[in-house]
């Protein structure tokens, strides 16, 4: 027997297919069990007379959305599986295919897997047509620790979303079930990982059918798409509990598999850092946002590891930091963000305060954005190159940034031209304590220098 749930909100315009593809199952021994979530379309109507229609489907009905109080046998449908039974998920806008439960069931049978996904094709929501599709070339059995380890990268696609898939009952039985979540839940994203995670921890033999007996409809409406609050921590959680699943199966984490999980977590950051972008929120939420997300150790350990082997290159990191950064440089901060903005900036580059103090970063960001987003990214020498090209004036603190970048870099010339170029500020602006100390010290070091001497005479004129 095959325990099939779907939870159906506001599902009028698909949970015709969706149901339709269950009943239309070569294999004919299951029963389904469907929710109406509380809608307030034709979604319990439906459901009512589908139920009439077929007595395999056990139906349920909440008076509110996503109310976890009622209806609990529904919710807790994978904890209640007969052992020697199977349990999926199909979600209400998407189909299986016919022969799924037929195949799917004997690929488990017999390779005696727990757990077993298949291919899935993506469908766009709104025109019906293909949008592309995820399967592997043939079949792919993991049931040891030195099969995971070959392996893991490529199921750990099948190991995001919990449909797709038969679960044992023994597997099933080790999910999270909603209204009973641990405190650390990914509530923005995720969970779903981490319950395929959970079931394959349990029973550790599992299995990829290389077919495509699974549509999977794209909404924009999808929490991928969208930003929820803690989503800035789930892309971290989903990265330790990879690495909590890989020290289960295999015993270690290999350093390729370190290295695949480092380039799984960058597509991570992009994503988040796109939704981000365009979340409706106040200047100063997002920057506490993003600088959480920069100062993660597992962000900056991504950021800092070499997935060449993976498909990320520098150059592609680079160009993603630069876009995120570029930002800035068109956005009105205010001075009430300047602190938090430098915090941002700092996320990335520790020493970014040594060129551009927070009392002078919306000066910068306004007269020069690119060289800040140049000192963010430790881009010195395209920093160095952007002054020696720009028309900013030569103030106290422009030719102190200059001086830092020259030494950064170790241009002796640029440095001692600088260092001169300050001298001779300093005694213009009438600071001649300031002066008079730097230009002794830079006597000592080039004794005998003409232009130094100049500034001396200069110097002792005006006092």
């Amino acid at each position: 027997m095959i325990y099939i749930r779907t939870k159906a909100y506001n599902a009028e315009k698909t949970l015709q297919q969706a149901v339709d593809s269950v009943l239309n199952q070569t294999y004919r021994n299951f029963e389904y069990h469907i929710l109406d979530n509380g809608s307030n379309d034709k979604t319990g109507a439906m459901l009512r007379a589908y139920a009439k229609k077929d007595k395999r489907i056990v139906p349920y009905y909440s008076k509110v959305n996503q109310a976890f109080d009622e209806n609990r046998d529904f919710w807790d449908l994978s904890r209640r599986i007969p052992e020697g039974d199977f349990f999926c998920i199909l979600d209400a806008d998407d189909v299986y295919e016919p022969t799924f439960f037929e195949e799917m069931l004997g690929f488990m049978a017999e390779y005696r897997l727990e757990v077993a996904a298949c291919g899935t094709v993506f469908v766009d929501g709104a025109s019906g047509r293909a949008a592309g599709r995820r399967v592997l070339p043939g079949r792919l059995v993991l049931n040891s620790p030195e099969a995971w380890e070959i392996g893991f990268s490529a199921a750990h696609w099948n190991l995001r979303q919990v449909w797709g898939k038969l679960y044992s009952s023994r597997a099933a039985a080790a999910q999270y079930v909603a209204g009973a979540l641990p405190d650390w839940w990914p509530n923005a994203y995720g969970s779903d990982t981490v319950n395929v995670m959970e079931s394959v921890k349990a029973v550790k033999r599992f299995g990829v059918y290389g077919k495509i007996l699974h549509r999977y409809t794209v909404s924009p409406k999808s929490v991928s798409y969208q930003w929820i609050p803690g989503r800035e921590d789930a892309d971290v959680l989903l990265h330790e509990k990879a690495l909590e699943f890989l020290n289960r199966v295999c015993g270690r984490v290999s350093a390729e598999n370190l290295r695949f999980l480092h380039s799984v977590y960058f597509y991570a950051f992009k994503d988040t850092v796109m939704v981000w972008a365009r979340a409706s929120l106040f200047l100063g939420e997002k920057l506490a946002i993003l600088r959480t997300i920069l100062e993660n150790g597992i962000t900056g350990e991504m950021l800092s590891a070499d997935m060449s082997g993976c498909g990320v290159d520098e150059a592609e990191k680079q160009n993603l930091l630069r876009l995120l950064l570029q930002i800035f440089e068109k956005v009105n901060c205010r001075p009430k963000d300047e602190s938090a903005l430098t915090a941002v900036y700092t996320a990335l580059n520790p020493d970014f305060g040594q060129f551009i103090p927070p009392d002078r970063l919306l000066w910068y960001l306004a007269q020069a954005p690119e060289l800040v987003t140049a000192l963010a990214m430790r881009d010195y020498e395209g920093a160095a190159q952007f002054w020696e090209n720009t028309s900013l004036k030569a103030s106290e603190e422009n030719v102190e940034m200059a001086r830092t970048l020259a030494a950064v870099l170790g241009n002796r010339e640029s440095y001692v031209y600088y260092s001169k170029l300050l001298i001779e500020l300093l005694i213009q602006a009438g600071e001649l304590s300031s002066a008079d100390e730097e230009l002794a010290e830079w006597e000592k070091i080039l004794p005998g220098d003409e232009e130094l001497a100049v500034l001396r005479l200069e110097l002792e004129k005006i006092r």
